[in-house]
């Protein structure tokens, strides 16, 4: 049977705008994080990576640093960043960085780093003190969870005036990590879906730091920000990323849209 020519057109382009629409789709997975403040803008990830560019955000981990602000090479990136804020993600124009931290009303750069990104990839910026008055600005991957029947979790130890430190989970018999040196990290680890204790210990004499109870959800990704000066008061910035379906994306945006 012969096909009509106006048919088969009908029928490629019909094919081409579901091709288009099952694009768009793809570029609609995002990441959801939520904080002890509430959920922040997700962050369309594999649109980013479809196009070639990074995503960063930033954490203010420094007490002393109320209104902090971050710039990728000429271009403000954040500002008035209060401390324990985690800002959304946001678009980096080009994937090779010097990243400047100032504080307040100062037009001096407290902390700078020079960064190689990944397209696509998103980062967290973390200013964190290093000891002796200095301060550091740490450009971290943040990776989401493989497993979707585990949790992960990462700590970056940033309480100025101590050591090293241990990570204890209630019922483990040894430490979760260990050994975690200030404005240092110890990276992403799996952990099964639990509602636990999590202990912050100084490492050798095991004198506890901080104690807070976490839920480690299944498919999420968590990063623990550990922040204050010792002998003052010790808190936790815990960060919970998870990536969301199309659908819910869906969802979440037609509801920004509602009147």
């Amino acid at each position: 049977m012969r096909t009509p020519t106006r048919t088969l057109l009908f029928l490629s382009l019909a094919s081409g705008l579901a091709a288009c629409k099952g694009d768009d789709l793809a570029d609609k997975k995002a990441v959801e994080t939520t904080t002890a403040e509430g959920s922040l803008a997700s962050a369309s990830a594999d649109s980013a990576e479809h196009r070639g560019v990074s995503m960063v955000r930033m954490i203010n981990a420094l007490p002393n640093a109320k209104d902090a602000s971050v710039s990728a090479d000429e271009r403000a990136m954040f500002s008035d960043v209060g401390f324990k804020t985690v800002t959304p993600y946001a678009e980096l124009k080009d994937n090779v960085a010097t990243f400047r931290l100032k504080a307040g009303d100062r037009d001096t750069t407290i902390a700078s780093n020079n960064e190689i990104m990944m397209d696509g990839s998103r980062y967290s910026l973390i200013a964190l003190p290093e000891g002796m008055g200095n301060v550091r600005l740490r450009v971290l991957k943040d990776e989401l969870a493989t497993d979707s029947t585990k949790a992960r979790l990462r700590v970056i130890h940033g309480v100025n005036g101590v050591g090293e430190i241990d990570v204890v989970m209630a019922g483990m018999t040894e430490p979760f990590f260990d050994n975690i040196s200030l404005a240092s990290e110890a990276g992403y680890k799996n952990i099964g879906p639990v509602k636990t204790t999590v202990t912050v210990n100084l490492n050798g004499n095991g004198k506890q730091l901080l104690k807070r109870e976490m839920d480690f959800k299944a498919g999420h990704a968590y990063s623990m920000v550990l922040t204050g000066t010792v002998g003052q008061r010790i808190e936790a910035i815990v960060i919970d990323d998870q990536a969301i379906s199309n659908a819910k994306m869906m969802m979440m945006e037609s509801r920004k849209k509602a009147p």
